[in-house]
């Protein structure tokens, strides 16, 4: 809650909406919310909101992974450091419009074999939190865009392998993980369901599947509740 919301007007009618993304490691709590509206005359309306965070139970899953891709030798740790520093430029990129068109799509046929949150605990060690959604589907499956956008990020990283970062404008982005095969390139603005790649289990992956995620203003936030907002009447 330590960044400003930025709200966009439904172009068909005087209605202006915003999303808020509440981080997985957000601690349970009251929070405040202060909405300023300029009018056109030049008045100014403060308004205040509280939102109520809960506590949630992600669940635990242990994962047995060779030891290689667990403790990682000084070469592998700069590069992963190199990668970590590749994505959090992305964080940085803010388009002062939203990109999307109405709902978001499950960008991949299959079945949920790993939901969000998930407390990980690989080769019997505590690890980070599972920060997006693992989609089980056959190698080469295709991997469709959850929603208009532009690529900002194609690369190959030693944790998520051949990776895909959209951005969806407002500080809205998708990622899609463990690709085998990518279809876009850096800069194209693609449309929603349009094929930008397919399943793989490249990078840090027990078999072929899609990591689907969703960042919204830095926050970490579950692919599933994006799929639940009616963005359609948001426009």
């Amino acid at each position: 809650f330590d960044k400003p919301v930025h709200f966009y007007r439904n172009p068909d009618s005087n209605v202006y909406s915003a999303l808020i993304g509440i981080d997985l490691n957000t601690e349970p709590d009251l929070y405040n919310i202060s909405l300023s509206i300029e009018k056109e005359n030049g008045e100014t309306i403060k308004k205040e909101y509280e939102i109520i965070v809960s506590s949630a139970d992600f669940g635990t899953q242990k994962l047995t992974l060779p030891e290689k891709m667990v403790k990682l030798d000084e070469e592998t740790l700069k590069r992963v450091k190199n990668e970590e520093e590749k994505v959090a430029s992305v964080w940085d990129i803010f388009t002062e419009r939203h990109l999307w068109t109405g709902n978001f799509i499950t960008p991949v046929d299959g079945e949920l074999s790993s939901d969000f949150g998930l407390r990980r605990i690989i080769n019997d060690e505590p690890r980070n939190p599972h920060t997006g959604v693992d989609i089980t589907s056959p190698e080469g499956t295709p991997v469709y865009a959850s929603n208009h956008g532009k690529v900002v990020l194609t690369d190959d990283h030693f944790f998520s392998g051949k990776s895909l970062f959209i951005d969806h404008g407002l500080g809205l982005f998708s990622m899609y993980f463990h690709l085998s095969e990518i279809l876009v390139n850096n800069g194209d603005v693609i449309k929603k369901g349009q094929l930008i790649a397919k399943v793989g289990k490249s990078g840090r992956a027990t078999g072929p599947h899609l990591h689907w995620g969703i960042r919204l203003n830095n926050a970490r936030v579950n692919p599933a509740s994006l799929l639940n907002l009616p963005l359609e009447e948001m426009k």
